[in-house]
């Protein structure tokens, strides 16, 4: 009995150090990012079947994948950049500040593609309904250097 309970404890402990092996850590994704570029670092994600993963993180408002979101659209895989746009999209309703920081850092993130009901939001109740929840998250926003695209945002969004 006591050898099955040791067995069993090194066998979880076995299983969190590989799940946890595999969790995916903005920090460094950001170092490789730096050490090595966006592209191999893109590829490298996809590799490993990583790009839901990030997309999520954005989607639901990560500070940390938000601002890493510019650099990861620029590393050379158009899909994954629709994806990232679409996840940002989705983002403005849980850290609009977080989103209206990394598309005010002049990168090839168009404010239009950004501040708009993402693609999988279907219908138009459905599309009305994000475009008030974002632009009512957007006016939540008091941060003086993110007036002008939070103001330009919202006006996309109701555009």
């Amino acid at each position: 009995m006591k050898c099955s309970i040791s067995l069993l404890a090194g066998a979880l402990l076995a299983v969190s150090f590989s799940a946890s092996a595999l969790a995916l850590d903005s920090q460094e994704v950001g170092y490789n990012i730096e050490a090595r570029g966006a592209r191999p670092v893109v590829a490298q994600l996809g590799k490993a079947g990583q790009f839901s993963a990030v997309e999520n993180s954005i989607r639901l408002g990560d500070d940390n994948w938000i601002a890493l979101a510019p650099k990861l659209a620029g590393g050379g895989n158009a899909g994954f950049t629709a994806g990232i746009k679409s996840a940002l999209s989705a983002a403005l309703i849980y850290n609009p500040a977080a989103v209206l920081q990394a598309l005010n850092k002049g990168n090839d993130l168009p404010l239009n593609d950004i501040c708009t009901a993402p693609p999988e939001v279907q219908g138009d109740t459905a599309i009305t309904s994000f475009r008030e929840r974002a632009a009512h998250a957007l006016s939540t926003v008091r941060v003086g250097d993110l007036s002008a695209p939070r103001d330009a945002c919202i006006a996309a969004l109701k555009g």
